[in-house]
């Protein structure tokens, strides 16, 4: 049977035929390109400047895993959680096997409040790439939240052993293993974290702000004081370094440096209730019945209990 149409039309889609990889190399190498220059901005952390270009890219090329991964991963760094989770689950759709896509994406469901599916997230992560520390350091971190200690330390012990100079997962083994009983075990780990962190630059004041939780629920009010004046010389924007100070001043019996600690912690999150609470208390021992009050208000109304005295 012979061949119909015109030589043009054949000569036409033979010449198609022969420049069709020709034109996917091409895409592809595209793709690459721009890929790669968001890379760079990225890694220099150019966050606000690539998010619109990203954005722009993933709507021209609702294709690319990549590049909604990498729009994933720069709307979490700029604290965009919805958006962020929203670009991720598409990456994992159109690929499901890069790992550190869904390790992004259970940062954004924990911080949602959503840690079963986080968990989720972290297991199917780990199954792609076991050897990645900061997966199982992440999954330790929820299993602590959520009370499952024994959990917690078997997955940071394996973060531990993936990557020993990994100052993070030290003190927060320390926190975990004083949750299981093992003081010995944490004051190890707690030490441990010290030492690397006072190697680095710059500090961290986290593995101070740790150790010293745990001096206070010692009762070992001074070590605490000690660590605490530490880690908010290093870095005083954590309020939760404020407020274990704001302890170990109450257990030394010094209430103005306790109330002085726990108004530095109000300034930097006021939204937290307990700490209202706890200037309250220390107000009615300090026998200021005033501020007491206002305070307890506060409480009250972030607790949604009564209106806040004025």
């Amino acid at each position: 049977m012979g061949r119909t149409g015109s030589p043009f039309v054949w000569t036409t889609a033979l010449c198609l035929v022969a420049i069709l990889p020709a034109f996917a190399g091409s895409a592809a190498g595209e793709e690459a390109a721009a890929v790669q220059q968001f890379d760079v901005l990225i890694k220099g952390g150019h966050y606000t400047e690539v998010a619109p270009e990203l954005e722009a890219y993933t709507k021209e090329h609702p294709d690319s895993w990549r590049a909604f991964y990498q729009l994933g991963y720069v709307c979490f760094r700029l604290h965009r959680i919805q958006d962020s989770a929203r670009a991720l689950s598409r990456s994992i759709v159109l690929n499901p096997q890069y790992a550190e896509s869904h390790k992004v994406l259970a940062y954004d469901l924990n911080i949602a409040g959503r840690q079963q599916l986080a968990i989720r997230e972290l297991q199917q992560a780990i199954a792609i790439d076991p050897n990645s520390h900061e997966s199982h350091y992440e999954l330790g971190r929820i299993y602590f939240e959520l009370g499952s200690y024994p959990l917690a330390v078997e997955e940071m012990e394996k973060a531990r052993a993936l990557k020993p100079d990994f100052v993070r997962v030290w003190h927060n083994l320390g926190l975990a293993y004083n949750a299981t009983g093992d003081s010995a075990k944490a004051v190890e780990c707690f030490e441990k974290a010290l030492a690397l962190n006072s190697a680095q630059q710059p500090q961290s004041p986290w593995p101070y702000i740790d150790y010293a939780t745990w001096y206070n629920l010692q009762n070992d009010f001074e070590n605490a004081r000690k660590l605490l004046v530490n880690a908010v010389q290093i870095d005083g924007s954590f309020d939760q370094a404020f407020e274990e100070l704001g302890k170990a001043y109450r257990g030394l019996g010094d209430f103005e440096k306790a109330i002085d600690s726990y108004q530095k912690a109000v300034a930097l999150n006021p939204r937290k209730a307990e700490y209202h609470y706890a200037l309250a208390q220390l107000y009615r021992l300090s026998h200021r019945p005033e501020d007491a009050l206002l305070e307890t208000g506060r409480f009250q109304q972030l607790k949604g209990g009564a209106p806040a005295a004025r």
